[in-house]
This record gives C-alpha cells, sequence and structure tokens, in this order.
C-alpha cells in the first residue's frame, strides 16, 4: 500500500510540474520584401522576383533560411537555356539546381523554392550533352 501511495504522489508532482512549466517561446518568421532579378544570355532572357524567409529562434539563433525565386525564362532562339540557383560552401559552388529550362523559342516560368543560405542565381546555356557552355550572372537575390 505504501508503494501505491508513494506512486500516486510522485505521479500528482510530475502532473503539476509540466502544468506549471514555462511553454516554449515562438520562432519568429521574416520575409524580405520581393527582390526584382533579370538576367540575358545571348537569345535567351529571365526576369522576376526572388525573396528570402527566415526563421530565427527567440536567442537570434537562425533554424532556417528559404530562397523562393519566381519569374519567366524567354528564348527567341533555337539553342537550349537553364536558369540555375547556384548555392556556394567556402566559395565554391557546392549545388547546382534548375529553376526553368527552355529549349527553342518560347516562355516557360522560373520556380525555386528550397533552403539555401549563401545562392546566386544564373542563366546558362546547355550544352547537348549537358552542363554550361556560358554562363550569364550572377544575378542578385539578396537586399542590399
Amino acid at each position: 500500500m505504501r508503494i501505491r501511495t508513494t506512486a500516486l504522489a510522485a505521479a500528482a508532482a510530475t502532473a503539476a510540474a509540466v502544468g506549471l512549466a514555462p511553454s516554449a517561446a515562438a520562432d519568429t518568421v521574416t520575409t524580405t520584401e520581393p527582390l526584382p532579378w533579370s538576367l540575358n544570355l545571348q537569345t535567351a532572357n529571365g526576369s522576376g522576383v526572388s525573396h528570402w524567409t527566415t526563421v530565427t529562434r527567440e536567442d537570434g539563433y537562425t533554424l532556417s533560411q528559404t530562397l523562393t525565386v519566381d519569374g519567366t525564362l524567354t528564348n527567341t532562339g533555337s539553342g537550349c537555356y537553364s536558369a540555375v540557383v547556384a548555392e556556394f560552401a567556402f566559395g565554391f559552388p557546392s549545388g547546382m539546381r534548375d529553376a526553368g529550362r527552355i529549349c527553342g523559342p518560347g516562355t516557360v516560368p522560373v520556380h525555386y523554392r528550397g533552403p539555401a543560405i549563401n545562392a546566386s542565381l544564373y542563366l546558362c546555356a546547355v550544352a547537348p550533352g549537358g552542363g554550361c557552355t556560358k554562363m550569364a550572372g550572377p544575378a542578385s537575390v539578396y537586399r542590399r
């Protein structure tokens, strides 16, 4: 009987402590104003806007940064072009992501949304076997 009474008392004390514990502070989410971008290369041009969304803890620690790039890519020639988001680490490219690709004349949407810390936007002339033969950029995706 004594063990049961002690266990009930411990459970009641734990429940009271949990109920009185301060709630966790809410994270702060900030989004920059849209920043226009534009790039031109040979017969292709692209333009649009970008913005950053940052989630920060109460102590100022950045939990995440998300880059969003939107716009259009237009080509008047027969070549292939790609809008590319390049992320850099220690000054070297660490990741390249297509945000829009077009081959031949026309217009396509440009869209990228993903985690990024240090990124830039480029316009790439795509070689027939892949890869860039020429690049224009970077277009700034940072508010100055």
